[in-house]
């Protein structure tokens, strides 16, 4: 008999995304973008017909979310039309038993909808599913040891088909945490727990980086809805298998929004029209820091603040920085303000006639600075 799975983590609602100084607009976009997000996996997971559906933490991003926020998620959880909903506390919606977070999920949640808050086993039998969840729910922001060690000591295990882990932290040389402050676990340390398969939280890029895998000891879903520039996949989460053959996991993709950063070298007046097709490519539903770099014809430099408005129209964000480009020094532009035979006018031109723009631009801004 197999058990499928739909995993996900790291849904962070409740971000308000006011680090960047988004429009208005664009920001409450990205808030409701996260909520639309898990709705979509709800619906995902009920077509692939998934008997059990785990968020391996930060549900929330903050242990303190607003109510509405809380009322919405179980409202979105409560769609599911499989056997049960297992939520763990991640590092950002921790459980410590003093914050409301927890008290009020467990006021709300419908039967399917289990909380993982104890190191303890929580056998699935009760739901139809032959099989047992070991959680390492979070009970601080940061911590520098992990909370499996209680699935090491037990002395019996209760009786199942699947022995499954929930945890969420980082594991070395595959999450980055260079202060260990994140909850680490080592890759050993996971097989060492002889479970069937671990379902884990906290990375926001997928882990393994591929479509398929069969037999992982563990997977990192990546947070289904891109956050920041930092974030430049689409989005994922993971549909598992177990069966007789072992475990199978397949990605899904989730997100709505897309992060990029774009950056070009522009050669002629030509490159801006270039540029702007290039963003109606990538589309409004991206969010695009661009660094451009390189030389314009004098006029197509005047103008490029003008374009570049333009081209915001074509994504939904679009963050510019054009500190390296610079206007062509053609031989016309260098005639046009240097009077012909001056020091000024014979150095640029000499330059120029070399080729060598990066010397050529050097000169110029030098002159330029003697000027002033």
């Amino acid at each position: 008999m197999s058990l499928k799975v739909f995993h996900t983590a790291d849904l962070h609602l409740g971000m308000t995304f006011r680090n960047r100084g988004y429009p208005e607009e664009v920001r409450q976009q990205l808030v409701e973008a996260r909520y639309e997000a898990l709705e979509r996996m709800v619906e995902l997971a009920n077509a692939e017909k998934c008997r059990l559906f785990i968020v391996a933490g930060d549900l929330f991003h903050r242990a303190q979310p607003p109510p509405e926020a809380i009322a919405r998620a179980v409202r979105s959880l409560s769609r599911f039309q499989g056997d049960c909903v297992a939520l763990l506390p991640g590092n950002h919606d921790y459980c410590d038993g003093y914050g409301s977070l927890w008290k009020e999920l467990r006021e709300l949640a419908p039967d399917s909808l289990l909380l993982l808050t104890d190191t303890v086993p929580y056998p699935l039998h009760d739901y139809g599913i032959d099989a047992v969840l070991y959680p390492a729910p979070c009970h601080r922001k940061h911590s520098r040891e992990n909370r499996l060690g209680w699935i090491r000591q037990l002395a019996e295990r209760p009786a199942a088909r699947w022995h499954l882990g929930v945890a969420h932290g980082t594991v070395r040389g595959i999450s980055p945490d260079l202060e260990d402050e994140y909850f680490p676990m080592e890759e050993s340390e996971l097989a060492g727990l002889r479970l069937d398969h671990c379902f884990l939280g906290h990375t926001h890029v997928r882990h393994p980086d591929l479509e398929e895998v069969q037999g992982a000891l563990f997977c990192f879903s990546g947070t289904p809805e891109p956050d920041g520039f930092d974030c430049r996949h689409g989005g994922s989460a993971w549909i598992t298998t177990l069966d007789e053959n072992g475990v199978h996991c397949r990605a899904v993709a989730t997100g709505k929004f897309r992060f990029m950063e774009i950056s070009r070298e522009l050669r002629g007046a030509s490159g801006l029209d270039e540029l702007e097709e290039e963003l109606r490519q990538v589309g409004k539903r991206s969010l695009v820091k661009l660094r451009l770099s390189g030389f314009l014809p004098e006029e197509a430099y005047n103008n490029r603040r003008r374009r570049l408005d333009e081209m915001r129209s074509a994504v939904l964000y679009l963050e510019d920085n054009d500190s390296d480009l610079a206007v062509e020094l053609s031989a016309e532009f260098i005639a046009a303000r240097f009077p012909a035979g001056s020091f000024p006018q014979r150095l640029l031109s000499r330059l120029a006639q070399k080729n060598d723009p990066a010397a050529l631009q050097l000169a110029y801004r030098l002159i330029n600075e003697v000027k002033r």
